[in-house]
């Protein structure tokens, strides 16, 4: 009992506070969130258009879901961290190094809990197609992908992470969590597609 308490109070109160400070230092070196620009209307000089990479467990991207203008699933603003290791996602949705960047070609990977550790992608699945999923980079430009489907696959299912997962040809973002909630036999996958300027 006493673990199952430690699993669903402490793990989620040690989340929010390395989101607390995530939310401070990524606000400190890199602007206000809510202050982002739309990332298409963005003019980006060719030096300028790298974003400087970040260690593991640093804070990558902010990420928030809409529907119809309204926030869904989350009121906050969530701080993706770099990387995907177990500490790493103690601190929130973690981002697969190797995928792209917000709004640059490929696949922009994210992986996060489902039941402990804040439970960030706790409702992932009540996400719709045309749902919204608003990332803001490094560079502070907000970029909006557009929910196209969601899958449930095996955990080996790599290629969801893949450049090109669904052969569309256009930007990605693919978010994974863990299916069903408590369990962590199946993966529950959202495509979504960067939306055009």
């Amino acid at each position: 009992m006493l673990y199952i308490v430690y699993l669903l109070v402490f793990t989620n109160y040690r989340a929010e506070q390395a989101q607390d400070e995530l939310l401070e230092d990524f606000e400190l070196r890199y602007g206000d969130i809510g202050a982002a620009l739309p990332g298409e209307e963005v003019e980006v000089a060719a030096e300028d258009a790298v974003i400087e990479p970040v260690s593991a467990g640093e804070a990558f991207a902010a990420l928030w879901f809409e529907r119809d203008g309204e926030r869904v699933l989350h009121d906050d603003t969530l701080l993706v961290v770099e990387g995907i290791s177990v500490p790493d996602l103690r601190r929130g949705p973690g981002h697969y190094p190797g995928t792209a960047e917000p709004g640059q070609p490929g696949n922009v990977g994210i992986s996060g809990h489902r039941t402990t550790y804040g439970a960030p992608f706790y409702d992932l699945d009540q996400l719709q197609p045309g749902d919204e999923v608003h990332l803001v980079d490094r560079a502070g430009r907000e970029w909006v992908y557009d929910v196209l489907e969601q899958r449930v696959i095996a955990p080996t299912e790599l290629w969801v992470v893949g450049d090109d997962p669904l052969e569309t040809g256009a930007p990605m973002l693919t978010l994974t969590t863990c299916n069903p909630r408590f369990s962590s036999s199946e993966r529950l996958v959202v495509f979504a597609e960067l939306r055009a300027a």
